[in-house]
C-alpha cells in the first residue's frame, strides 16, 4: 500500500487513489489465486506473472480451465507402444536414412 498516493480535496486525485487502489486489490487477488495452485501448474504461474500487465484473476482461471481441459483429452489418448517405436537414424556420412518402425 506504500505505492498509494495522497488523497486531497481535488476530485481527479481522489479517482487516481481509486484506480491504484483496485489495481492494487486486483494484483493481491491474483497473486493469492496464483499461490493456491497445485504444483502442477507451476510452468503456468510463471508464464502468468511474466505478463504486461498482469491478466485478471478471471482471465487466469480461464485459461487454467482450458489447460486443465486439454490436459484430460491428451490423458484419453492412449499412446502404444508401436506408435513410439520410431527410429530415425542419421549416419556421419549424411547419405541415407535408417527408419526402424514397428506396426
Amino acid at each position: 500500500m506504500s505505492d498509494l498516493p495522497c488523497i486531497t480535496t481535488n476530485a481527479a486525485d481522489v479517482t487516481h487513489f481509486l484506480a491504484c487502489f483496485h489495481k492494487q486489490m486486483a494484483e493481491h487477488r491474483l497473486f493469492q489465486f496464483l499461490n493456491g495452485l497445485d504444483d502442477v501448474y507451476q510452468a503456468q504461474r510463471s508464464q502468468i506473472l511474466l505478463m504486461t500487465p498482469l491478466p485478471s484473476v478471471e482471465l487466469v482461471c480461464g485459461m487454467l480451465q482450458q489447460e486443465e481441459q486439454q490436459r484430460q483429452v491428451l490423458e484419453g489418448i492412449p499412446i502404444s507402444s508401436e506408435s513410439s517405436a520410431l527410429l530415425l537414424k542419421f549416419p556421419i556420412n549424411g547419405t541415407s536414412i535408417l527408419f526402424n518402425h514397428h506396426l
